[in-house]
């Protein structure tokens, strides 16, 4: 039997707690995404499918860092909640170790690792891909999902597209396309008329009763053709940007592990690699730390007056500089080998810090000298803010007319 009852109620609790506040997160994160990616709507006509489809792939890279947020709120929520209904006070009269609190815990944190190594390992290379390859197909068939009607619309650098409008059946009216991405030539083409076609098994506008205006940039001479019929290839779009090598955070784990000596992106900035490979793997462990620490600050039973709510306040604090410290660390990796030490060394020495003091089964404090000052600093304090009160009061009696 893996869990008794208190641990089973602990669990439950945490679980619950994790999954909420995960799903809020996760929504929001989504509703961000979609917010950004708005125009593509408003502004490229894409059909509203396409639209969640887009914002959904860009959301599995923000979901890696939301898991051990959600934990980390849920483990202060079940903390807090056993404290302020006295349950930690019960448990630890029962005669029940830290292991108690600990356990279910610790079992969550690692369900959330294991969640965490299955995105970063091989859901976030997938959506990515996944997105890059959406990218790629709504190029080739842009102008039926891309180009507005009436707006012009830049495709790439050097490539606008216009169209005037849109009849039943796709057929296309008042045709523009100006192609500047040759330095040395420019060209127009326009048609009264096209259609959007496969030729081939590639994409294609087949254009019909139009020019061809061209523009010498060296000679300055101006050539016009005249035509019935003409295909412009939309294809090469999309093996434009298929030809195009993945980023280190677009490729598998087993692709970062063991990378293509001859791939030109590795030969450019291995430390990306490197960096990408490492932030996976850390990643796993910070679940771990955030549950450890808290219950090193927070995991006994305290009263108001000996400062729970500092404590727990204390103990996000530290987790904050421990993560900040790994956000550098997996920053500098991209340049230096040695911050490897920082990547890792940051949540693991706080798994040893929560868990000495677990073993030791008493929670994290102050030495008594200074727990002491800052009592006598907080009661100095508080008795300042009520004669400050008392004589605003005073003042209201004499300024209302009325005796003190």
């Amino acid at each position: 039997m893996i869990f008794n009852l208190i641990e089973r109620y602990i669990f439950r609790r945490a679980m619950t707690a994790t999954l909420v506040t995960l799903g809020s997160l996760t929504g929001i994160v989504w509703v961000i995404q979609a917010l950004r990616k708005l125009d593509v709507i408003t502004t490229k006509g894409a059909a509203i499918l396409i639209y969640l489809q887009l914002t959904t792939f860009a959301v599995p890279m923000l979901i890696l860092a939301i898991i051990p947020i959600a934990l980390l709120v849920a483990t202060i929520f079940v903390i807090n909640s056993l404290n302020s209904n006295s349950e930690l006070v019960v448990i630890n009269a029962s005669g029940a170790s830290n292991l108690t609190l600990a356990k279910p815990l610790l079992i969550l944190a690692l369900l959330c690792s294991l969640f965490v190594g299955f995105v970063g390992h091989f859901v976030i290379s997938w959506s990515l891909i996944s997105l890059k390859t959406m990218a790629a197909l709504m190029k080739a068939d842009l102008v039926s999902i891309v180009v507005q009607e009436g707006a012009f619309t830049k495709i790439e650098n050097g490539l606008t597209f216009h169209i005037a409008k849109r009849d039943a059946g796709g057929l296309l009216g008042g045709i523009l396309i100006s192609d500047e991405r040759d330095e040395k030539m420019s060209v127009v083409y326009t048609a009264r008329e096209g259609v959007v076609t496969k030729i081939n098994n590639n994409s294609a506008i087949l254009l019909k009763n139009g020019e061809i205006h061209q523009r010498n940039h060296e000679d300055g001479t101006v050539t016009v053709i005249t035509y019935q019929s003409y295909a412009f290839d939309l294809s090469t779009f999309a093996g434009k940007i298929s030809k195009l090598s993945l980023r280190p955070k677009e490729r598998t784990t087993l692709d970062l592990l063991y990378p293509d000596k001859n791939d030109h992106y590795y030969k450019k900035k291995p430390g990306l690699y490197r960096s990408a490979i490492h932030e996976r793997f850390s990643e796993m462990l910070w679940p771990f730390t955030y549950v450890m620490l808290l219950l090193a600050f927070a995991g006994q039973a305290r009263s108001t007056r000996q400062g729970y709510g500092m404590a727990i306040v204390a103990g996000v604090a530290v987790i904050i500089i421990l993560r900040g410290f790994a956000f550098s660390g997996v920053s500098s990796l991209k340049a230096d080998a040695n911050a490897l030490y920082l990547v890792y060394g940051m949540p693991l020495s706080g798994i040893l810090f929560g868990g000495w003091f677990l073993i030791k089964n008493r929670p994290v404090a102050l030495p008594k000298t200074y727990s002491d000052w800052i009592e006598r600093q907080q009661m100095r304090t508080s008795e300042q803010i009520e004669r400050i009160y008392s004589n605003y009061l005073v003042f209201l009696r004499k300024r209302a007319g009325v005796g003190s």
